[in-house]
């Protein structure tokens, strides 16, 4: 059974300082950073599951084509050139990045794809008959399903059950660099170092709560909630505010680390605008 190491003392939401004055400032203020907001796409149902190609500056996701059959599209957007397209997997779903290859490995209804950006072809890769929900690439493809919610890796072709999360439902998941799995279930947000069943709660959410989770660059641990974007302290096991949103849906990273989030309709970037200031009041 799962150790639960619960630090009560520290199991708080710091919100950071961030304020949209309009009567003096146009964007978006962070740490009295000015952000502008750029639209990369818009009018898209509910744009899910953000990853993205560091080298090559594309941002991958999935979105909704059919709310009465949960019929979903992967797709992506070059930040370069804002070229958007969608991809051929049936039912796409959850995308993750190999960042050395540029493979790109896609979850839907029936399994798990490879992705090739040149050919912008597709082929099966694992989990077959599997209908995924969360993917991530780390050395090897980790998947959980659904509705199960269960923890998988694959391993030269075989699904194997990671053994540290037998007892545990894990929905959305990274692992950061220190091999630290972050990951959300119905109860909250946990880190859990791997190797291990110690768990870590950060914060207790009702179902639903967090609807994505991401590194940027530097690999510090990023989670998007309906309410906003918050960043994950560690050292502190708290949550710290960065962005207000009115319905957040996904969250991740440029190669110049600006953030880039979805929300009910849009996927939109913050970039730093280097020829405004602002006082903060």
């Amino acid at each position: 059974m799962m150790q639960l190491l619960v630090i009560l003392s520290s199991v708080l939401i710091i919100q950071a300082r961030m304020v949209l004055d309009k009567t003096t400032c146009d964007g978006v203020i962070i740490d009295n950073q000015i952000y502008d907001l750029e639209v990369l796409k818009q009018d898209l149902d509910r744009p899910f599951l953000l990853a993205t190609d560091y080298s090559r500056n594309t941002v991958y996701f999935s979105y909704s084509l059919n709310l009465q059959d949960d019929s979903f599209k992967s797709a992506y957007i070059n930040l370069n050139t804002k070229e958007f397209g969608n991809i051929d997997v049936e039912n796409g779903f959850a995308q993750s990045v190999d960042q050395k290859t540029h493979d790109v490995y896609i979850g839907g209804g029936d399994g798990i794809y490879k992705y090739d950006e040149k050919s912008k072809k597709s082929q099966f890769f694992g989990a077959k008959n599997d209908s995924i929900w969360a993917v991530y690439y780390k050395d090897v493809v980790y998947f959980s399903d659904f509705p199960q919610q269960f923890l998988y890796s694959i391993i030269d072709g075989e699904t194997v059950r990671v053994k540290d999360f037998e007892d545990t439902k894990v929905e959305h998941f990274i692992i950061d660099n220190d091999d630290v799995f972050f990951y959300t279930n119905y109860t909250g947000l946990y880190s859990q170092k791997k190797g291990t069943k110690d768990a870590v709660l950060y914060k207790e959410f009702p179902q639903g709560g967090v609807r994505g989770i991401t590194m940027d660059m530097n690999g510090k641990v990023y989670v998007c909630q309906q309410d906003g974007i918050y960043s994950v302290e560690k050292d502190s096991v708290t949550l710290k505010k960065l962005v207000d949103l009115d319905d957040g849906f996904g969250v991740a990273f440029d190669n110049e680390n600006n953030i880039i989030y979805s929300d009910a309709t849009n996927v939109n970037r913050l970039k730093p605008n280097k020829q405004k200031s602002c006082s903060l009041n």
